[in-house]
């Protein structure tokens, strides 16, 4: 029998942790501040509060599975601050304990700040802040005590105190001198964690902007506070004012660490509403990821399904890398309810400190997943039929490139020593009829030898494999009845690419000579990003519809068979635009 709770789901351990450890703190503070709450118990309670806040922000950061170390700062700072009110007993070390339990205090806070959210000081400027904070806030507070006296601090001077070398005007210019390192430290940490904000993704900006602006208002209003004491011997009583009005300015912290972790526990709450009204209506790999780049706010992230035994992208290309992650990335695995592969999700690393918030994105996408999976191994199916008709094309330009040398290099020079040796028979012959006979059949291998270089040429023109597109595209052009003006780069293309683009062009002219009727006939090649477009416009009669059996019909199949496009223009009267698009990169 499952046993039932006596706490409410909202007071959880860890919600009874964080409060146990406020009110030890709360209670800490009580008594090191006794001899001061009983003549000012607003004070008290306002302080009380504050410190017993401070340690709860705290330990719920601390028990939680994000800012655990910005908790743990947060409780120590707390503590620290409890500690701080010792110097109201203002006897034996109490006061000393305080000043250099302050200077804790907000070390700790300034630290917890850096550490959030990832957990870690992230970057040489937040190492060397950290540095620089200790020896201003520990080594700066011990020499200030060297060179004073406790009376001058406002306490008494009965007080256990490390009195060096006090001198009244050394000790003025060593608090002035704290009083500018400590603004450059506040100055500086605001300035880190405002660069830090290009450098972090939507998520962790929401979260960081609010800390900056709370830092930014906390911390200037404890220094503000802070140089009431300077340039004069203070009393006890000011003392611990400014220890009151600090602490209250440096509880807005744990405020806004509070309010941005109600902001990501309410994202969290709301993904799947999110999602549903994302994925509203059909889905498909692409449109899976597109929400999910939505909600989680990277728009890196790509996903990748499970299908055939390996990982297809959204177009059904296959994975050549195993999901292990990359630099800078978090490659996240997605399983079935049965524990097989379902996905894996591509995220910028950052995300990692959001695993809540992304693991309730994908179970909120979950059916989604389950729906596209069978979609992605018939895309997977369909890209694999893709890539075996590149491969045809490729080995057939290949082929088609082999078979013109060898006509041109094998059996044409057979043909043209064949015909020499005719021309030595017919000038040796004495018979007249022999000579005749050698003279016909000259004629009747020259034309079978014009025939061969013909076929050789529609096969795989050489000056397409030695010079490239545009000087074939120039010859095409100088054979053509109706000039042609071209506009072609000079560069090379990958070999499929040239072959396909020389007869698909080849084939627009034809139609255009053949049936625009045009005067004019420009062709325009222009290399691109997303790959190579083509384009033959004629100034003819227009009207052309492409003829299933058609040249046309042809030169589309031909295209597309290496992931290209095609599109014709042609309203009556307006002439005819056949636009070609091909691919340039991994795919083409």
């Amino acid at each position: 029998m499952r046993r039932v709770s006596r706490w409410p789901p909202w007071l959880g351990a860890r919600v009874r942790r964080a409060l146990a450890s406020g009110a030890a703190v709360a209670a800490a503070a009580l008594a090191f501040g006794w001899p001061h709450w009983w003549a000012q118990p607003v004070a008290a309670a306002v302080t009380l509060v504050c410190c017993g806040g401070f340690a709860v922000a705290g330990g719920l950061f601390a028990a939680g599975r994000t800012a655990r170390r910005t908790g743990a700062a947060f409780v120590v700072a707390a503590a620290s601050w409890a500690v701080t009110w010792a110097a109201a007993w203002n006897t034996g070390a109490a006061p000393l304990v305080s000043v250099f339990a302050q200077s804790v205090f907000f070390l700790a806070v300034g630290i917890g700040v850096l550490l959030y959210p990832a957990g870690r000081l992230e970057g040489a400027a937040a190492r060397l802040w950290t540095a620089a904070a200790v020896v201003i806030m520990i080594g700066g507070q011990a020499l200030l005590c060297a060179v004073s006296r406790p009376a001058w601090n406002g306490f008494a001077a009965s007080a256990t105190w490390p009195a060096l070398r006090p001198e009244h005007g050394v000790f003025h210019g060593v608090q002035q001198a704290m009083a500018g390192a400590m603004t450059v430290l506040a100055g500086a940490l605001v300035v880190i964690l405002v660069a830090r904000l290009p450098r972090t993704g939507r998520l962790d900006r929401a979260l960081t902007v609010p800390v900056a602006v709370a830092v930014t208002f906390g911390v200037s209003g404890a220094l503000v506070v802070q140089s009431t004491l300077i340039g004069s011997d203070a009393d006890l009583a000011d003392v611990l004012d400014v220890y009151l009005f600090q602490g209250v300015f440096a509880t807005v912290l744990p405020l806004a660490f509070l309010g941005t972790a109600l902001r990501a526990r309410l994202a969290e709450l709301t993904v799947a509403e999110r999602m549903q009204r994302l994925l509203a209506g059909p889905v498909s790999v692409a449109r899976v990821r597109d929400a999910l780049r939505a909600v989680l706010g990277d728009g890196t992230l790509d996903l990748w399904m499970w299908a055939d035994g390996g990982y297809v992208d959204v177009d059904g290309r296959r994975m050549r890398d195993a999901p292990g992650g990359a630099a800078g990335r978090w490659r996240h695995r997605v399983r079935t309810s049965g524990g097989e592969p379902l996905a894996t999700v591509d995220l910028a690393a950052a995300l990692r400190d959001h695993e809540p918030l992304v693991e309730a994105a994908l179970v909120a996408g979950g059916r989604a997943l389950e729906t596209v999976r069978l979609q992605a191994a018939a895309q997977a199916n369909l890209e694999r039929a893709r890539e075996a008709r590149e491969r045809l094309v490729r080995i057939q330009a290949a082929e088609r490139e082999r078979l013109a040398a060898d006509l041109k290099y094998s059996a044409q020079q057979r043909l043209h020593a064949l015909e020499e040796m005719l021309a030595r028979l017919e000038a040796a012959a004495a018979d007249p009829r022999a000579r005749e006979q050698a003279r016909t059949c000259r004629g009747e291998l020259a034309e079978a030898v014009a025939e061969l270089e013909a076929l050789a040429r529609g096969m795989h023109p050489a000056i397409l494999a030695d010079a490239g597109l545009a000087p074939a595209m120039e010859l095409v052009a100088t054979r053509t009845p109706v000039p042609v003006h071209l506009d072609m780069p000079a560069g090379r293309f990958p070999p499929e690419i040239e072959s396909t683009l020389y007869f698909a062009l080849c084939e627009a002219l034809t139609n255009a000579v053949k049936h625009a009727r045009a005067d004019a006939i420009h062709l325009t090649v222009r290399p691109g990003p997303d790959g190579i477009a083509a384009e033959v416009r004629d100034d003819g009669v227009g009207g052309a519809a492409p003829d299933p059996g058609g040249g046309l019909a042809g030169l589309t199949d031909r295209v597309r068979a290496l992931r290209g496009s095609v599109t014709v223009e042609s309203p009556p009267g307006g002439g005819t635009a056949v636009r070609i698009v091909l691919q340039s990169g991994e795919g083409a």
